[in-house]
């Protein structure tokens, strides 16, 4: 690979890099580290032009055959900052740069029917043009209760 693709996956830019399929894998660790979950996560996403946002599904399918599905909207402000939404985070996340990175921070239940509602920050890292980095926090009372470490591929 070499330093031109590097340069081109800087900064992430979610609107661009969900648009059409991306494909990853990722694990989830407890708070001790040890692996919990394996799973892979399929992305499929549009630009939505009347609103000027991106709509994106993310399935994960986890090793034990259960599926979760997170439906996204995401749109960039004039300030570079972003706002986006989930179907059940619900609105108002707010997406920022630090450096390079992507940055989302909310709360979400863990399960469609409710539940906890622990705190999600998420950071994407480019890491090529097609390829970006995920990582995740999860914590509950501002405790770490699990970590998520995963790649998404651009495949179309």
């Amino acid at each position: 690979m070499d330093g031109e693709n590097f340069q081109q996956a800087r900064p992430f830019r979610p609107e661009v890099f969900f648009l059409g399929r991306t494909e990853g894998w990722g694990v989830v660790r407890g708070p001790t580290g040890r692996i919990q979950r394996r799973c892979r996560i399929i992305t499929e996403g549009a630009l939505d032009e009347a609103y000027q946002a991106i709509h994106f599904d993310e399935v994960f399918t986890w090793h034990d055959g259960e599926t979760d599905e997170w439906r996204w909207a995401m749109t960039r402000g004039l300030n570079g900052a972003y706002v986006a939404a989930e179907v059940l985070a619900g609105v108002g996340i707010q997406g920022r740069y630090v450096g390079d990175d992507y940055l989302l921070s909310f709360r979400r239940p863990l399960k469609p029917d409710g539940g906890p509602r622990p705190r999600f920050t998420t950071r994407f890292t480019p890491i090529s043009a097609d390829v970006a980095l995920k990582s995740v926090r999860i914590t509950v009372l501002g405790l770490p209760v699990a970590s998520m470490t995963a790649f998404h591929r651009r495949t179309a």
